[in-house]
């Protein structure tokens, strides 16, 4: 069946459980979980979908007995919904880049990148930004004096910048000039 927010849920009874799946595109624009809906008004989280094969997916088994209870059986209908977006509250083009080290040139620098941060693509490159947090390591600590620092919602975020290659490129202000340039 088409699911409400996007994707296809299908399910097959077997005896006393239902198996559940439930396939949605990969749009890249966050975390999507999965509900169904009984007629008479119950719900039921299935679960966050996860990436798999290039789309989202999720498997369930529940017992009839489960679903009954929670008001989603026999009738019943599947939604899909965003719960997280990747890019909300990023103004000026940043999304969530889950895997930054592959963009870079640098083995070292690969290396020092333990987890997703923010990227922004740009003219001449693209910068990465990680929020700044004085109780763990920076995760680009071979290039912390090329950092500089935004504030974000309250929250400040070192931001690296890099040529298209990969390649750490020095810090500019908002008129293209390197800082501290005497221009």
């Amino acid at each position: 069946m088409e699911m409400r927010g996007g994707g296809t849920l299908t399910f097959r009874q077997e005896g006393p459980r239902v198996r559940l799946q439930v396939r949605r595109e990969a749009d890249g624009r966050g975390l999507y979980k999965a509900w169904l809906r009984g007629d008479g008004g119950g719900a039921c989280l299935l679960g966050t979908l996860i990436p798999e094969g290039g789309e989202l997916q999720l498997c369930r088994t529940l017992s009839v007995e489960e679903l009954e209870r929670a008001g989603c059986w026999p009738h019943f209908r599947g939604e899909a919904r965003l719960a997280f977006r990747f890019d909300e509250g990023r103004a000026g083009g940043w999304c969530r880049e889950p895997e930054p080290g592959r963009r870079l040139r640098d083995p070292v620098l690969r290396r020092e990148i333990r987890g997703p941060m923010w990227c922004r693509e740009e003219r001449e490159g693209f910068s990465l930004a990680a929020r700044f947090r004085t109780d763990r390591p920076v995760p680009l600590a071979a290039l912390f004096c090329l950092a500089r620092v935004e504030q974000w919602e309250g929250q400040r975020y070192l931001v690296w910048e890099f040529d298209r290659e990969g390649w750490p490129r020095l810090p500019r202000d908002g008129g293209g000039r390197t800082r501290g340039g005497g221009e």
